[in-house]
């Protein structure tokens, strides 16, 4: 039981090693984002904990095997933290094979309608402003009862509507909050017995004037405050109102969200005890320590692979071509600097699909765009990571953003990626 205990601190300290606390924070987008991956991991070695206390009731000597005790940091969380996961994905604790990757969108709630979607277009249609309506309607000619829909609920006191002569006269009709309009004398005819001129749940108006109007030369206009608070608005029955019935300024947070099936990946190292015994008399080479870097490489590899590959398959974005060849370029420089001109509009095109105001968090490119990043260096542009341990790697920073440099794709074909600071969507 000693081993088993001292398997928490073990990976405590491992985590906390200043090599691997810098290669996490080098393969994230932020501080935070490191952060939130760290406490996933111990989650995951909690669960493993858990995993390895009711396998010590089913199997005898299994905490006798040193080897168990280290190979989940060496081997898994030391691939992970030096792939492209930090970069391209979101790492989750999940607790069962099927889970849930969940975002929040922000829907109307009398039509469901999406109005600020996690990623996509806003939609402010007939949202009205600081919940302010106005409106022209059609006036009615001769001494003809005046009547139009407003369409949503209307605040009591709130409406204002002017009659505006062709003279240049006008006349003010004021709410008094209990569904009647009042003016000056001899602008309004008194309405029928128990009959209102403003219906507050429809929007419905109506008033007939002491005077005459004449179509296309008066005019109404009206200006009132939205009731966005209660039930949503219900019209009267009008046949010649075709506007919304309901109200648009009420909004909920709705959680969306996508399953996903998932199984373990483990890769296993095996050892012959007396190949290690001899190997490291005679040559005081630890195999277990090999082993383990050559899974860690073999893991992070597949890690890439699987990333890019899921990247490409699943891309639905804006494609630029970077032809390089028509320019009318005679210099190496001026090539270089359309490239890098290049590059604004790429990220212009990536905050332009996701309507938001992305930018790029990561590049992922083949290895001849990948050659055309590293050239960026004589104009000051990338920095080149001096770490770097094989092909499919890190290679360095093109303006503060990470180049990913990948042989499983196509050699001049790249990806602008964005993922938000505190690893989120």
């Amino acid at each position: 039981m000693a081993n088993l205990l001292n398997e928490p601190r073990m990976f405590s300290d491992s985590l906390t090693n200043a090599k691997i606390s810098d290669k996490l924070f080098a393969s994230s987008v932020s501080k935070e984002d490191a952060r939130i991956r760290q406490n996933e991991y111990q989650k995951i070695f909690s669960r493993y904990n858990e995993m390895k206390k009711e396998y010590q009731k089913l199997f005898s000597g299994y905490a006798e095997t040193p080897l168990l005790s280290t190979q989940y940091f060496n081997a898994t969380v030391a691939a992970y933290v030096s792939s492209f996961a930090g970069f391209m994905s979101i790492e989750r604790d999940m607790d069962q094979p099927n889970g849930l990757f969940y975002w929040m969108d922000v829907l109307g709630v009398s039509d469901g309608r999406e109005v600020m979607p996690n990623i996509g277009a806003d939609n402010f249609t007939d949202i009205s402003v600081m919940g302010r309506l106005s409106g022209e309607p059609a006036v009615a000619g001769g001494s003809a009862a005046q009547s139009f829909m407003i369409g949503k609920k209307i605040m009591p006191g709130s409406l204002k509507v002017r009659i505006i002569r062709q003279d240049g006269s006008e006349n003010v009709l004021i709410d008094n909050g209990k569904g009647m309009l009042i003016a000056e004398a001899g602008v309004l005819k008194a309405m029928a017995a128990g009959k209102a001129n403003i219906n507050y749940m429809s929007g419905n108006v109506e008033f007939e004037c002491g005077f005459d109007l004449y179509a296309g030369q008066d005019k109404i206009v009206y200006l009132c405050a939205e009731d966005s608070v209660g039930e949503p608005s219900l019209q009267e029955a009008n046949p010649a109102y075709t506007g919304p019935a309901y109200n648009k300024n009420r909004f909920v947070a709705k959680l969306r969200q996508i399953p996903m099936g998932t199984v373990p990946d483990m890769l296993t190292a095996e050892y012959n005890i007396s190949a290690l015994a001899a190997m490291k008399k005679a040559t005081n080479t630890d195999i277990a320590s090999f082993m383990f870097s050559k899974l860690r490489d073999l893991y992070s590899k597949l890690i890439n692979f699987r990333l890019v590959k899921t990247l490409e398959a699943g891309y639905t974005g804006t494609t630029t071509v970077v032809d390089l060849t028509k320019n009318g370029f005679h210099d190496y420089r001026s090539n270089l600097d359309l490239f890098a001109a290049n590059m604004i509009n790429v990220e212009s095109q990536l905050a332009a699909k996701a309507v938001k105001g992305v930018t790029t968090t990561a590049y992922v490119v083949g290895v001849s765009a990948a050659n055309m990043f590293q050239k960026c260096a004589t104009i000051g542009k990338f920095e080149r990571n001096e770490k770097t341990s094989y092909i499919t790697d890190l290679l360095g920073w093109y303006d503060g953003v990470p180049v990913l440099r990948s042989n499983d794709l196509p050699t001049d074909m790249g990806y602008a990626i964005h993922k938000t600071a505190d690893g989120q969507l």
